[in-house]
């Protein structure tokens, strides 16, 4: 059995610090990046270097996948059939450019589902987050 900060190997694996922002927006940001790879492909075609630029454009920079994590991303969608590509050639580079299917499509549907209701019980957990009126912070 594992312990928290130990791997099965004995290396110490260093613990997450979950009072930190950062590891929040890290892990949210990672999640949110398959969402608008499929947001930005549902409304057109485009090669990978193109995702990039237009799911950081969507999101306004706070959501910006690298390309060395854009390519795995959009390999696993189109071995999942969400995804097709065709070899395009511009200016005598080839390049892939990625299409939804309709398997896709309707990941995409589920996806905006799912964030949707995820959003409302995040919504709903921001009261209890906050400290009431006249009362501390502190429980009991």
């Amino acid at each position: 059995m594992t312990r928290p900060g130990s791997s099965q190997r004995g290396v110490p694996r260093p613990t997450p610090d979950y009072t930190d922002r950062v590891y929040w927006q890290g892990s949210i940001k990672m999640s949110l990046s398959k969402f608008f790879v499929l947001r930005v492909l549902h409304r057109q075609p485009m090669h990978g270097y193109e995702v990039v630029q237009a799911v950081a454009k969507t999101t306004r920079g706070c959501c910006s996948p690298t390309e060395g994590t854009i390519y795995p991303m959009l390999a696993d969608f189109e071995a999942d059939g969400c995804l097709r590509s065709r070899l395009e050639t511009v200016q005598g580079r080839e390049r892939k450019v990625y299409a939804l299917t309709e398997r896709g499509r309707q990941a995409f549907r589920t996806a905006v589902a799912a964030w949707l209701e995820a959003t409302d019980c995040i919504l709903a957990s921001k009261a209890a987050a906050e400290p009431q009126r006249g009362m501390s912070d502190e429980c009991c």
